[in-house]
Formats: structure tokens, C-alpha cells, sequence
């Protein structure tokens, strides 16, 4: 099994990976459920502390009490109690922003599977890439040339061997970079779906916290983070469906040069930036989430997280770069070596000595 199979295979079940985290996170929900009774607990204390000392100053300054500010401890002790049908509201209404933002990919993915099958149609039917492409029209460009023009017959086979190299190479490197690609989103989806179960699951004991004197800021610091590290996945979203555009427009540009009989080689080496520019780009995420929602603790955070990611990426592609440049060398030296040494061999006035026009696409 080729590599490039390989790749096809592992990138398929990507997509249903971000449903697979979707699913842990519905299962793990219920063990919030286990944390109630402990926010409870904190929250039965906390506003027993709470109205005793709203009551005590009141008293002590011979003041009117005043009982709204000493409902906000029921209020949250409810919000305990009821914290999973909280938990499923906040979601269903944050969930909209994903579906919405998710659609738009979807529709963008589409289009690149069209724009690809109709790159490789054309390709294949270039009437230079016909005799590479098409097993008949090899066999019968080999039964044309004399049975005794042993040099032309071989230089035949090199010159498709070298356009299989090339060819396979550049899918090759596309296909691991859109891998990479795909893995940079399932990396911010998980990360993201850890911190949501985390939060989910002790968000009853910061409610708890919250109804204590000195401790209510918990309850927004908690709201902010939970509602920031959501919007990731629709902040996530809109860059995919960005980089989808890109790369719908590269496939068209590539569509254009193969109708005019251009080279594709830079326009296929702009859409492998476009797709390392993409990788390193995911990072930024939690970042671009803190400007819509503005969570406090999150920036030392979410700035460690992009640095790190960043690097990581940038370096994982030019090493993968560095390495697959060396192999292509080693390559295109061995078929070139290949190929001089068939035509030195071979009979003058013969096909074999016309010349290497391949021009792999």
C-alpha cells in the first residue's frame, strides 16, 4: 500500500473526530451531577456567612435591612440545583454560533472535492500527460517505436517513471500537509472540549464559591471562561472556512493554467504555503476567542498555548520540508542518471534521442 493511499485513508475519519469530542463531551456531562451536592454544601454555607453578615451590619448601623441583596444567594442556590438544565440551555444557545459557523465549511469542502476530480480529469487528459496517464497510450506509443531500439523503448519507461515521481511527490506533500492541517483543528477540539468537561464539572463548586463574601467573582470569571473556550470551535470554524476559500481559489487558478497549458508547479507550491500558513494560523485561536469574550487567567494561557503551537508548526513543516526536498533530490537524480545513461545507449536517428519533454503536471 502506497503512502499516499495511507494519507487518503487516515484524512477520511478526521472530520468524524470533532463529532467523536462532541459525544465525550455529552457523556461526561452527568458527572457535574455528582458535584451538586457539594456546591450545595458550599453555597448552604456560604449564605448562611453571606446574610449574617449583611444582617449583622445592618443591625449594628441601626439600618433598614434590605432583603434584595440578600436574595442573590437563593438565586445562585437554585442555579446549583438545576446546574445540568443550565449547562444544556448555555449550550444550546452557543451551539447555534457552531452549527452556523460549521455549515459554512462544510459547503466549502465540498466544493474543493469537485475542484480536485475536475483538476485530475484535466490533467490526465493533456495530450503531453496522455501517453503517462493512460496505460493503452503507453503500450501503444511502446509497439510504435522498433523492437531493436532498446534505448528509445527504455528512455520511454523513465520518462513515466520520472512523472510518476513528480507527480506522486507533489500529492504527496499535499495530502500530509492537508493532514497536518485537519490535525491542527482536532488539536484546538480537543483541548477545547477538556477545558469545557473540566469546567462543566466543577462549575457547581464555583457556584458554591461564589455565594460567599469575597469570593463573587467567581461566578462571572466562570461564565467568561466557559463561554470564551466555546467560541472556540466557531473561531476555529471561520479560519477553516477562510482557508477553504484559499484553497477553492488556488484549485480554480490551477483549472486555469491546465486549460492554457502553463506550468502548475508554482501555483501547486502556493497552495502547500497557503496550507503551512493554515497549520501555524490554528493556534491563534484562543487568542481571537478572548476578543469577543474577555476571560481574566485566560491570556497567560492562551498566549503559552499559541507560542508554543506556533513553533511547533512552524518547525514540524520545515523539517517535513527539508526532508521531502532531500528525497525529491535523491530522486530526480537517480531517474535523471537513469534516463542519460538509456539515451547515451541509444542508436542515433532513433526516438530515444529527441529529447526529455515531459512535463509533469
Amino acid at each position: 500500500m502506497s503512502l499516499l493511499s495511507i494519507l487518503l485513508q487516515v484524512s477520511i475519519p478526521v472530520e468524524s473526530l470533532n463529532q467523536l469530542l462532541d459525544n465525550l463531551y455529552e457523556e461526561m456531562l452527568p458527572l457535574c451531577s455528582d458535584m451538586i451536592n457539594i456546591g450545595r454544601a458550599l453555597g448552604g454555607l456560604g449564605a448562611l456567612v453571606f446574610i449574617a453578615s449583611k444582617v449583622w451590619r445592618s443591625i449594628a448601623a441601626a439600618e433598614p435591612i434590605d432583603v434584595f441583596p440578600l436574595l442573590r444567594p437563593f438565586a445562585i442556590g437554585l442555579v446549583i440545583a438545576l446546574f445540568p438544565s443550565m449547562l444544556l440551555i448555555l449550550n444550546g444557545v452557543l451551539g447555534g454560533i457552531s452549527n452556523a459557523t460549521n455549515s459554512v465549511v462544510r459547503v466549502q469542502n465540498q466544493n474543493i472535492i469537485q475542484l480536485r476530480d475536475r483538476k485530475a480529469e484535466l490533467l490526465a487528459a493533456r495530450p503531453e500527460n496522455a501517453v503517462y496517464e493512460n496505460d493503452e497510450a503507453f503500450d501503444k506509443e511502446l509497439e510504435s517505436k522498433d523492437v531493436l531500439d532498446f534505448g528509445g523503448r527504455a528512455a520511454l519507461y523513465f520518462d513515466r517513471m520520472s512523472y510518476d515521481v513528480q507527480k506522486n511527490f507533489r500529492e504527496w506533500m499535499r495530502n500530509a500537509l492537508e493532514l497536518a492541517h485537519h490535525s491542527a483543528a482536532l488539536v484546538i477540539n480537543t483541548i477545547r472540549t477538556f477545558f469545557l468537561i473540566i469546567l462543566s464539572i466543577i462549575g457547581p463548586i464555583s457556584f458554591g464559591f461564589a455565594i460567599w463574601p469575597g469570593f463573587e467573582g467567581t461566578l462571572t470569571n466562570w461564565l467568561s471562561r466557559y463561554i470564551n473556550t466555546f467560541l472556540w470551535l466557531p473561531v476555529a470554524n471561520i479560519f477553516g472556512a477562510i482557508i477553504a476559500k484559499i484553497q477553492v481559489m488556488m484549485l480554480n487558478l490551477d483549472i486555469q493554467q491546465i486549460r492554457s497549458g502553463g506550468d502548475l508547479e508554482a501555483a501547486d507550491m502556493g497552495y502547500m504555503i497557503f496550507l503551512v500558513i493554515a497549520i501555524c494560523g490554528y493556534f491563534t485561536v484562543p487568542s481571537v476567542a478572548g476578543w469577543i469574550v474577555a476571560a481574566s487567567g485566560m491570556d497567560r494561557i492562551t498566549r503559552s498555548f499559541t507560542s508554543v503551537g506556533g513553533g511547533a508548526a512552524s518547525g514540524a513543516a520545515s523539517l517535513a520540508g527539508g526532508a521531502a526536498g532531500q528525497v525529491a533530490g535523491r530522486a530526480a537524480n537517480v531517474a535523471g542518471a537513469m534516463i542519460s545513461d538509456a539515451r547515451n545507449n541509444t542508436v542515433p536517428g532513433t526516438v530515444g534521442n529527441q529529447g526529455y519533454k515531459n512535463t509533469a503536471a
